[in-house]
């Protein structure tokens, strides 16, 4: 009868055990800093998140609400809801308005009839705080404004608690590049968790 071959067994001590683990902590580890790369990358150079501050732009957000908002290459468009941080003698932090207006166009604001009207057209603003009687009775400074080029005209969904560009001197027109970036989204707290940008 011919020799029978030996077949060689997978050595299955503890030096291959120990191999097998330092593999797979490695693999680990590496899968863990590709992922804290792309974070990182994520939230410095394309978004930002930003707790919002006080009732200025109730209903749509609540005190408290955290945000995502996309900085990357954001080109300000009317209607977006964006962040700005523009400090002024009124204003110290970062705040969230809406944009009424680009450059360009030029703002009319109605304060008996309660209406706004850009470039001539009544704006339909089905977002605004509705609860008050009078939804513009802080009436600012400002009744008619063409908005320069390279800035905004923004107003809070909460007009009778928002200090924005009808204030010549609290806010006024903001510079575009005062506009940290353009919220996208709430996504705390979770049972306010809704889409904002499109």
């Amino acid at each position: 009868m011919a020799d029978e071959e030996k077949q060689t067994l997978p050595d299955d001590g503890p030096e291959a055990k120990k191999n097998t683990w330092q593999q797979d902590v490695y693999s680990e580890l590496k899968i863990l800093t590709v992922v804290l790369a792309v974070v990182i990358v994520l939230f410095h150079f394309m978004t930002q998140l930003i707790v919002v501050v006080g009732s200025s732009m109730y209903p749509t957000l609540h005190d408290g609400d955290l945000l995502l908002a996309w900085r990357l290459n954001y080109e300000p468009q009317a209607g977006d809801v964006v962040i700005i941080h523009k400090e002024t003698e009124a204003i110290q932090e970062t705040i969230v308005k809406r944009i009424i207006a680009t450059g360009g166009q030029t703002v009319e604001i109605d304060y008996a009839e309660n209406k706004v009207y850009v470039d001539g057209v009544l704006l339909v603003e089905d977002y605004l705080n509705q609860e008050d009687e009078d939804i513009m009775e802080v009436k600012g400074d400002v009744t008619t404004v063409v908005v320069p080029e390279g800035s905004v005209f923004v107003m809070g969904d909460n007009r009778n608690h928002s200090t924005d560009s009808r204030f010549t001197q609290a806010l006024g027109l903001v510079d575009e590049g005062y506009i940290i970036g353009k919220a996208i989204c709430v996504f705390f707290p979770f049972f306010h968790i809704q889409w904002l940008g499109t």
